[in-house]
């Protein structure tokens, strides 16, 4: 039978904490009074959850020792057992009456009766049908998970008991309160009837400790509650009673509530006697007491959770203490502190910490801590963390106060880590470990707060990586755990200590060798993760991946920080340079180690490299500015040689994206290419020269990838799906976008050249674009047209308007630089002879296109080329019959006219396929 799972508390902690906060904020009208009700709120849902586990063991206890399980189906009296899961299947034998094969291993269908002994030996038994798995429910969801944890925790126990102490304590808390404000009664009588109440209800649970414990365990919390508000509040508030008097009270409080928990074993009775007390000054505070006073009565406090910790392992109780003291303490720090309190406030801060660290080492006399707990964890590392940010803040004006503080603080760790491995206890091994873990980072502390912060960057790589490796050597997590956060943390400091480097020295200086250190350590802790990785913990498979990109960055910033700064006439070409240098060593590092990560990143990083790089480009106005021709030939040549690699199987990197990098390396390529040899035009001459390399550039490499046989054999041939398609499709579209561009916006001004229709420099340029897609188009086999098309006319009706548009803009261009033709939309639009030549133009196009499609049979065309003759018509009659007394329009009219006439008698319908198909 399956252990029931734990419940969560995470659920009804936050629901609870809510309610109540909302509660009592609402109560006092204050932000405090949220938190507190949220505080006792949360505390109460902890209380609960506890108890509810406690029950759960107990029925798992009742299990082991032989109680029937209530979940248990009951055997049908005729129904066999069925096999065990760890029988062989056997095969069939044969029944000696029937000679049919039957499985033993099938047992009969319990719902059937059992059959005659005369029918049993001549019928076969039927053969069982193999039932269906249910498939399991859907696992809920979190909100449904933290509802049912509510409503579970809701029914369990006595939940209106559990409401009602917390609202008698409210209420009596705010009696108290509005009594003293309202002077209803004398002083003295209000404390006797709260402390008479209190020992009443002290009383009740006491007697009903058997019966009912768990409600007599509510209520004697909440009396001891009630005795600490009452204590506290008559001597701290109106001086009722001496002070001596009421720490003394007060001791035997705690210790009357201790002995009651831990005589009752009663976790709850504790957690809310101790919230109680820590509770009750905050409820009575009028934020004017003396911050001693208070301290010392939270140190009683938690004298008592000390001594509870003594018999029993309760680390809820531990860590609400610890909540409650530095919590109090950081919020007093905060409003009340003054520099004259020091030498006080800094005497109970270190005895707090010095009782929590006894807390943890008690707990573990008995077990081993659970570090993965919130509650373990909280003690053993939150409390130095807490312990030593409030104790900063309160000498950081003191010369080398934290660095000798945290150097005291760290040999207190090892030597008390040392003082508790020397008792061979298997309890304390954890415990050993994470003090020993504590001390090495606080001594290691101690160096960046007496020095610069560059100067210990290193120290802390080295010693991260040191316990790193010696982690992993020992197969222990937590030192694995400490030196990568020595890393981390060495990084920031190192980083926050930038903006003070004056080093004019290049590469000797300290930010590039802390840099340099830093990804040296990283590489090598990603390395020993790699080693380590089929032992490594759930929460470190990451890690491998996460400090090799951490070494990269570190590697990458401390060379491109140095080439920024003492090369900056050369900056595009040294960042190439310098990114190809880091591929192959990266590449190489893979391929000795045999560590696939390395080579993986080796594979993309030149990807990132030229794109950072065209960026910057834009900046210096062309790519090869800076000397970027020497770093864009090193770095395509790493890429292709690793892409070779790759694909002789000598490069064990991820393959994911390969087909992309051959991409982009082409794309780059061409871009490259477009863009330094327009600029280089633009610098020597002028008109649309500039803007033809970026039609040509990409067009050139579409005609390489358009030859029937691709060459060179690689990477072309080889990956030739890749690059008709994938690299192709995007360079049609380019070049396609381009003829669109140019002839809508460019008059085609041949600078030094005679302007010739047809024959310049742009039109012969478009020409050869549109050829290049038309040479691509036509390799593509059948089946690779029809994946990109699905119906093949789609493509030439692109290419056809692509021409259509060309030989339009040639049209305008010509009559342009020969007749003065305007050449802007408006000009174009009111042009009698612009408007009379695209006509006269039109008219042509689509009597050729029908006179073409008649011979050819070409249906689809010649109505194509007749769409074309109507919308000249139309035009004629919208456009050109505005100004028919001109000689250019009437030329138009008769030019069309006479067109039609030829068309129809030269050019007619072309039959349907299947009616030409019959004919024939």
């Amino acid at each position: 039978m399956q252990a029931d799972k734990k419940p969560s508390s995470k659920g009804m902690t936050f629901v609870l904490a809510l309610v109540f906060g909302v509660f009592v904020g609402g109560i006092q009208e204050d932000f405090a009074g949220f938190i507190i009700g949220a505080m006792l709120g949360a505390l109460l849902a902890q209380v609960m959850h506890l108890r509810t586990v406690t029950k759960l063991q107990s029925e798992r206890l009742a299990e082991l020792e032989g109680e029937p399980k209530a979940r248990q189906p009951v055997q049908q009296p005729h129904q066999e057992a069925p096999p065990r899961p760890s029988e062989p299947r056997r095969a069939p034998i044969f029944d000696k009456a029937s000679d049919t094969a039957v499985s033993p291993v099938m047992p009969a269908p319990a719902a059937q009766p059992a059959p005659a002994a005369s029918v049993a030996a001549t019928t076969p038994a039927p053969t069982a049908r193999p039932v269906a798995t249910p498939r399991p429910p859907p696992p809920p969801s979190f909100v449904e998970e933290r509802i049912n944890d509510f409503i579970r925790w809701f029914k369990g126990g006595n939940p209106l008991a559990r409401i009602g102490i917390v609202i008698l304590f409210f209420g009596a808390a705010f009696l108290a309160k509005y009594a003293a404000e309202n002077s209803l009664f004398p002083i003295e009588l209000r404390f006797v009837g709260l402390a008479i109440g209190a020992f009443v209800l002290l009383g009740f649970g006491w007697r009903l400790r058997e019966k009912r414990p768990a409600y007599a365990q509510l209520l004697q919390g909440g009396a001891v509650a009630g005795l600490y508000l009452t204590v506290f509040a008559a001597s701290r508030l109106y001086g009722l009673i001496p002070l001596s008097l009421a720490l003394g009270l007060l001791i035997v409080i705690a210790l009357a509530a201790a002995i009651l928990a831990v005589a009752q074993n009663a976790l709850a009775l504790a957690v809310i006697g101790t919230a109680g007390g820590f509770l009750a000054p905050i409820m009575v505070s009028t934020g004017s007491g003396n911050h001693v006073a208070l301290f010392t009565y939270y140190a009683i406090l938690n004298l008592g959770v000390f001594a509870v910790a003594w018999f029993r392992t309760w680390r809820v109780l531990n860590v609400l203490g610890f909540v409650f003291t530095f919590t109090i303490t950081g919020l007093w720090r905060a409003s009340g502190y003054e520099a004259n309190d020091l030498f006080t406030t800094d005497f109970f801060l270190i005895l707090f910490f010095l009782m929590y660290v006894a807390v943890s080492i008690l707990n573990c006399v008995r077990q081993p801590p659970n570090l993965k707990g919130y509650v373990s964890g909280s003690l053993v590392f939150g409390l130095p963390v807490v312990a030593f940010t409030l104790h900063a803040t309160l000498v950081s004006k003191i010369e080398y106060a934290l660095a000798w503080s945290a150097l005291i603080l760290g040999f207190f760790y090892l030597i008390l880590g040392w003082t508790l491995w020397r008792t061979r206890r298997d309890t304390f091994r954890l415990l050993v470990e994470s003090f020993a873990a504590l001390g090495v980072v606080f001594a290691s502390l101690a160096i960046p707060l007496a020095f610069d912060t560059r100067t210990t960057a290193a120290m802390w790589a080295v010693e991260g990586v040191g316990l790193l490796w010696l982690g992993v050597r020992q197969e222990r997590r937590l030192p694995r755990a400490f030196g990568a956060l020595l890393q981390i943390v060495g990084g920031l400091g190192f980083f926050v200590g930038l903006a003070r480097f004056t080093s004019t020295q290049a590469v000797f200086n300290s930010i590039y060798l802390g840099a340099l250190m830093l990804a040296v350590s990283g590489l090598l802790s990603s390395y020993w993760w790699h080693r380590n990785r089929e032992r490594q913990a759930v929460y470190e498979a990451g890690a491998e991946v996460l400090f090799a990109v951490w070494a990269l960055a570190w590697w990458l910033f401390g060379g491109l920080h140095e080439i920024d700064r003492y090369l900056p006439t050369a900056v595009m070409g040294s960042t190439l340079i310098y990114v190809a240098f880091t591929a192959a060593l990266l590449a190489f590092i893979g391929i000795k180690a045999r560590w696939s990560l390395p080579q993986t990143f080796a594979l993309y990083l030149p990807a990132l490299g030229a794109l950072f790089c065209l960026l910057y480009a834009t900046h210096v106005g062309h790519p090869f500015g800076e000397w970027g021709e020497s770093g864009w030939l090193l770095l395509l040549a790493v890429q292709y040689g690793l892409l070779f690699l790759l694909n002789r199987d000598r490069l064990d990197a991820q393959r994911i994206g390969e087909q992309a990098l051959h991409a982009g390396a082409f794309w780059a390529l061409a871009l490259i290419a477009a863009w330094e040899v327009s600029w280089q035009v633009e610098y020597h001459t002028s008109g649309v020269w500039p803007v033809l390399p970026w039609g040509l550039a990409p067009a050139i490499l579409l005609a390489l990838l358009g030859r029937k046989q691709l060459a060179p054999p690689w990477p072309l041939a080889q990956n030739e799906s890749t690059y008709r398609i994938v690299v192709a499709i995007p360079l049609v579209v380019v070049v396609s976008a381009w003829i669109v561009f140019v002839n809508l916006t460019n008059i085609g001004d041949p600078g030094w050249l005679p302007y010739i229709p047809l024959a310049n420099p742009l039109d012969v340029s478009v020409a050869l674009c549109l050829a290049a897609i038309g040479l691509w188009w036509t390799s593509l086999g059948h089946l690779e047209r029809g994946k990109l098309w699905s119906d093949e006319r789609g493509p030439v009706v692109v290419i056809a308007a692509l021409v259509f548009l060309w030989l339009n803009a040639a049209l305008i261009r010509s009559l342009h630089h020969n007749f003065g033709a305007p050449a802007t939309l408006t000009g174009i639009l009111n042009s009698t002879l612009v408007q009379a030549s695209l006509s006269i133009f039109w008219g042509l196009l689509g009597f050729a296109a029908m006179t073409v499609a008649a011979r050819q049979k070409w249906r689809y065309v010649w109505i194509v080329g007749a769409g074309l003759m109507a919308v000249v018509v139309v035009k004629l009659f919208a456009v050109d019959l505005s100004s028919i007394g001109t000689i250019a329009r009437i030329a138009s009219f008769l030019s069309v006219g006479v067109l039609f006439l030829v068309t129809g008698y030269f050019a007619p319908l072309p039959p349907r396929r299947e009616s030409r198909e019959a004919t024939e």
